[in-house]
């Protein structure tokens, strides 16, 4: 014997469950206000990615030309922002090559960026050391790893930031220059 009791409530169920799949989507309150927050969200992300106007100062970007002249480097392309992560100031590292200049973007509400790491590993670099990173007040790290630099490490470097100097394999002359104990939070040389 069946319940007719459970019949009746399956059928209001069903019967609810129809109505409701009737309501047009442009006339429920709900589906608009979820599709406006989406277009929203949106929106929002798209115009944040295409303006993001973050650039490297003029003075920074001319302490990067004069830098990799000095350095020997030749493929860096200046019509493209240094921090831009264009394909001439940053490559797939490998475990002996590196191709990369690091920015911090964070600066003036997003919209300066600072050179914070240089790294140029095995790329066969014939320059000396250059002695303008001062230019380059946010520097921390310089990897100049198994090129060919000769010459002194610049006793400008002394009035840095620089946390890590890395010149393994390359061919320098003299000795540290004592204006490298200036440098407080240097941890690796």
């Amino acid at each position: 014997m069946k319940n007719p009791i459970f019949a009746t409530q399956f059928f209001v169920h069903s019967n609810q469950a129809k109505r409701s799949s009737r309501i047009p989507l442009q006339k429920s309150p709900n589906m608009f206000i979820h599709r406006l927050l989406f277009a929203s969200v949106f929106i929002v992300c798209c115009l944040t990615t295409l303006t993001n106007g973050a650039t490297l100062p003029n003075d920074e970007v001319e302490a990067l030309r004069s830098t990799g002249k000095i350095l020997g480097k030749t493929n860096w392309n200046f019509d493209i922002d240094p921090c831009s992560r264009g394909n001439s100031w940053l490559d797939q590292p490998t475990r002996y090559y590196a191709n990369n200049v690091t920015c911090d973007c964070s600066f003036n509400n997003n919209t300066t960026c600072h050179v914070t790491h240089i790294l140029l590993t095995a790329q066969s670099l014939l320059g000396t050391l250059p002695p303008n990173l001062t230019s380059l007040p946010f520097l921390q790290k310089i990897d100049l790893t198994r090129n060919y630099l000769s010459g002194p490490i610049p006793p400008e470097w002394g009035s840095t930031r620089l946390v890590s100097i890395s010149l393994l394999g390359n061919r320098l002359t003299g000795s540290i220059p004592g204006e490298l104990a200036n440098l407080r939070n240097l941890t690796s040389l």
